[in-house]
């Protein structure tokens, strides 16, 4: 069976706030987190088994160079999203979909400009009591991607 880095690749992704700071790892792992998220909603138990909504989702190019990001985003249902966008010098763009009203256990791919496709467990990234957050997939200053989860949906 195909790992999930050839799949998204043969998809033709080869071809796609305040917070805690986390580094995108090339096969699904981050950076150790350098802060805990703080808990929103009224959710008790294991928030990670129910899945985390993404309330919101946003691409930010905070480099004095343009780029390119391809960006995927997939739930146990499959791709939910896939998309390339191209930013100016310090450019950006909110991401809309599903994610932002429905719970789920959410994978985000992404690909700066020729590098390697990056992967994030949205879930994995944040304590057991989130339910939401928001993501922001930033460049850098360095021209380097990370992303940044903020756990306050309602800002």
């Amino acid at each position: 069976m195909p790992s999930r880095r050839h799949l998204l690749a043969a998809a033709g992704l080869a071809a796609a706030s305040p917070g805690c700071l986390r580094v995108l790892g090339d096969d699904g792992s981050e950076s150790t987190n350098d802060a805990p998220a703080d808990t929103t909603g009224d959710a008790t138990g294991d928030a990670a088994s129910e899945g985390i909504r993404i309330g919101k989702l946003s691409v930010r190019n905070n480099h004095g160079e343009a780029h390119q990001v391809q960006l995927a985003v997939e739930s146990g249902e499959g791709i939910m999203h896939m998309d390339t966008y191209e930013f100016d010098a310090d450019g950006g763009t909110v991401v809309e979909g599903e994610w932002t009203s429905t719970a789920a256990e959410y994978l985000v791919h992404a690909r700066l400009d020729d590098g390697e496709i990056q992967s994030t467990d949205v879930a994995g990234s944040v304590d057991d009591e989130t339910t939401c957050v928001q993501m922001v997939l930033r460049i850098d200053a360095e021209g380097s991607l990370g992303v940044l989860y903020g756990p306050n949906c309602d800002r």
